[in-house]
């Protein structure tokens, strides 16, 4: 159900057992962030959100206790490939590996979202739709205004931000890398804006919540990535390889210093797993 806010709980749960952007302490109170952050789009009474924190318990007690040793195996196969240098395909597999686990989170939050929808009252899930439009029309404002240039120079920005975080300070020939490939990428955010607006017209109608609301939305979730345009996937698959295929040459011109640095960095993510783990038990 919910595609904006489900996708924000994922990116919490993503970025704080996952990605390294944070720690353990966070991530053991998550229970009391993440209802924070669906604030943004509904207010919740007292009685759904008690009911929605003990859903989100149950949530976080599964992902705690059999989801984070898969994380460990991904990272066994990332340090595993570093070991020599790494290739478009290799880092097309760590993603590979990390959607699946992305969509195993998804299929346990679908049930909790569409329980949730289930219990709103039409003042609520009117607030819900119009928050949704809101971020729509935010997201519009600001990214469909930028000229080509802006749009290369972003994409250079986030792509030497990300990068900087497990390798620290780029060299010149790795930041002409990445100008040179933000250059080559596609524009992409007309095509995922549109897609976006096209859901949330879909979803707006299955939000009326008529008799079997529920099986349709997850129905429209199963077909929505079948549905898309041609050209949306075009310049997806275009940019998705592009990318995997800088972040390999990156990684691969790493000095001894930047190794140093991603060894740390990758070895830091398995200690918090690992206590994450040892927590559980």
């Amino acid at each position: 159900m919910f595609s904006r806010r489900t996708h924000r709980w994922l990116a919490l749960l993503y970025l704080a057992i996952l990605v390294g952007c944070s720690n353990t302490f966070m991530y053991n109170r998550l229970d009391w962030l993440i209802p924070w952050h669906v604030g943004d789009y509904v207010d919740l009474n007292r009685a759904q959100n008690s009911e929605f924190k003990v859903q989100l318990r149950v949530l976080l007690d599964w992902h705690r206790n059999d989801e984070l040793e898969s994380y460990i195996r991904i990272l066994d196969r990332i340090e595993r490939d570093l070991e020599q240098p790494v290739d478009t395909g290799t880092v097309q597999i760590w993603a590979n590996f990390l959607l699946i686990a992305w969509q195993r989170i998804e299929n346990r939050i679908l049930p909790i979202a569409l329980g949730l929808g289930d219990e709103l009252s039409e003042a609520q899930m009117a607030d819900f739709i119009e928050a949704l439009w809101d971020k729509q029309a935010d997201h519009e404002k600001e990214y469909l205004s930028r000229s080509e240039a802006e749009y290369a120079d972003d994409l250079f920005e986030s792509l030497q931000d990300n990068l900087s975080e497990f390798l620290g300070r780029l060299s010149p020939q790795q930041k002409d890398i990445l100008f040179v490939s933000a250059g080559s990428l596609q524009r992409f955010d007309h095509a995922w804006l549109e897609d976006r607006r096209a859901w949330l017209i879909r979803l707006q109608e299955l939000l009326k919540r008529e008799p079997g609301w529920q099986t349709s939305v997850v129905e429209a979730l199963a077909a929505r990535d079948g549905q898309r345009s041609g050209e949306y996937a075009k310049r997806f698959a275009h940019n998705l390889h592009v990318i995997n295929g800088l972040i390999a040459d990156t990684v691969n011109l790493r000095d001894a210093k930047q190794s140093i640095r991603l060894d740390k960095k990758l070895k830091g993510m398995r200690r918090d797993l690992e206590t994450l783990i040892n927590l559980a038990n």
